[in-house]
């Protein structure tokens, strides 16, 4: 498996992890009823179909719960393993890095007047060079930059990375240490050696949540809108919201707490809150640290989310399946980035469902891609 479709099951992966068939197996037996001999034979028929889903998957998303899940339904649920071969079916891979590269992402969507996180710095030791953005080309020219700012904080990412893995937030610096976002520190040359100098690292100013989501807690938190292109114009096939918790300074889902939300794409109504997966998975009504009510919450400028995403989807069209990351702050929605894809484990997780819907299954056909059930 190649590096960008380990990447994209790595926010799936950390949940995985902690699952132990055997005892799924236990559990379900005990929750649903359901004997050992009836889950394998399940689990056999569902790794042979569209879906390809193996006995992590079927615990994962618990399907051994036939009061939720009638088989029909089972079956729409897909595997992170078939995310590589549909995207390469359905996406021009001459445009992946237009994507996977924040810097050459934002340049595109800033040249067309989108709005997106400003760029203070960039560090690489490459050739590589950024236009108006500062370069720094050197460990000294970190240090030199982080001891001079006057203006924290700082978020600190990989210029193609994903899944906020191996980002930092920075809150200040005093002498030879930074601060980190929860109260850490950290000393500034330790910082600079855990920086991958050939991929590149960018700086950025901190986004800040939308006055109306403050009582959520300070982090930003984004919207994970998954869009097909079509024919004739872009589609939204889904809407998740990224809920931070706790100390966590990124909204990402594989960090311990985190939740993630169905919202409904018409309204930006939040319609169901999940925490965790599996046996373990909870559904949420109140956020854990403020106990204001989520279930039922409008997020706000969500016209104006929608229409930025379709607004930009066309730059991106020969990325047929697309998903973005959009931040709610008080300027209004603001783009953190493009992928080419999306994880299906946030979507299937937080609404409950599958994601080969019909609509999805016409647009992988559409795409060349080979279904069973389409046959």
């Amino acid at each position: 498996m190649d590096k960008k479709a380990t990447s994209f099951i790595q926010d799936y992966a950390v949940h995985k992890k902690h699952l132990d068939v055997r005892q799924c197996m236990v559990l379900a037996q005990k929750e649903a009823g359901k004997s050992f001999a009836s889950q394998v034979r399940e689990i056999y028929k569902l790794t042979r179909g569209d879906g390809k889903l193996a006995a992590e998957d079927y615990y994962y998303y618990r399907l051994y719960d036939d009061k939720n899940y009638p088989f029909a339904e089972k079956q729409r649920f897909l595997s992170e393993k078939v995310h590589q071969g549909m995207i390469e079916q359905c996406c021009d891979p001459h445009w992946w890095a237009a994507a996977d590269d924040k810097f050459l992402a934002y340049t595109l969507l800033a040249g067309c007047g989108a709005p997106v996180p400003e760029t203070r710095a960039i560090f690489t030791k490459t050739a590589r060079s950024f236009g108006r953005v500062q370069r720094l080309g050197s460990d000294a020219d970190v240090a030199g930059f982080l001891k001079s700012q006057g203006d924290y904080p700082l978020f600190a990412k990989p210029l193609a990375g994903i899944g906020s893995f191996g980002a930092y937030l920075i809150e200040g610096q005093s002498g030879d240490e930074l601060q980190l976002y929860g109260g850490a520190t950290l000393p500034i040359g330790d910082f600079i050696g855990q920086l991958d100098a050939e991929q590149g690292y960018l700086f950025q100013s901190v986004l800040r949540p939308h006055p109306d989501l403050r009582k959520f807690g300070a982090v930003v938190s984004t919207v994970r809108v998954i869009t097909i292109v079509e024919a004739d114009q872009p589609r939204i096939l889904h809407t998740v919201w990224k809920i931070p918790t706790g100390k966590n300074y990124a909204d990402n889902f594989w960090r311990d707490g985190n939740l993630i939300a169905a919202v409904n794409s018409r309204t930006g109504t939040v319609e169901r809150v999940v925490k965790g997966a599996g046996p373990w998975l909870q559904t949420i009504s109140e956020h854990p640290d403020t106990n204001a009510p989520l279930i039922g919450t409008v997020l706000p400028d969500w016209q104006k989310l929608i229409d930025l995403c379709l607004n930009c989807a066309g730059i991106f069209s020969q990325i047929r399946y697309q998903s973005w990351d959009i931040a709610m702050c008080p300027e209004g929605p603001v783009i953190v980035e493009v992928n080419t894809g999306s994880a299906f484990n946030l979507s299937q997780l937080a609404k409950g469902e599958g994601f080969l819907t019909e609509q999805f299954c016409e647009f992988l056909s559409n795409c060349g891609y080979k279904l069973k059930s389409r046959h």
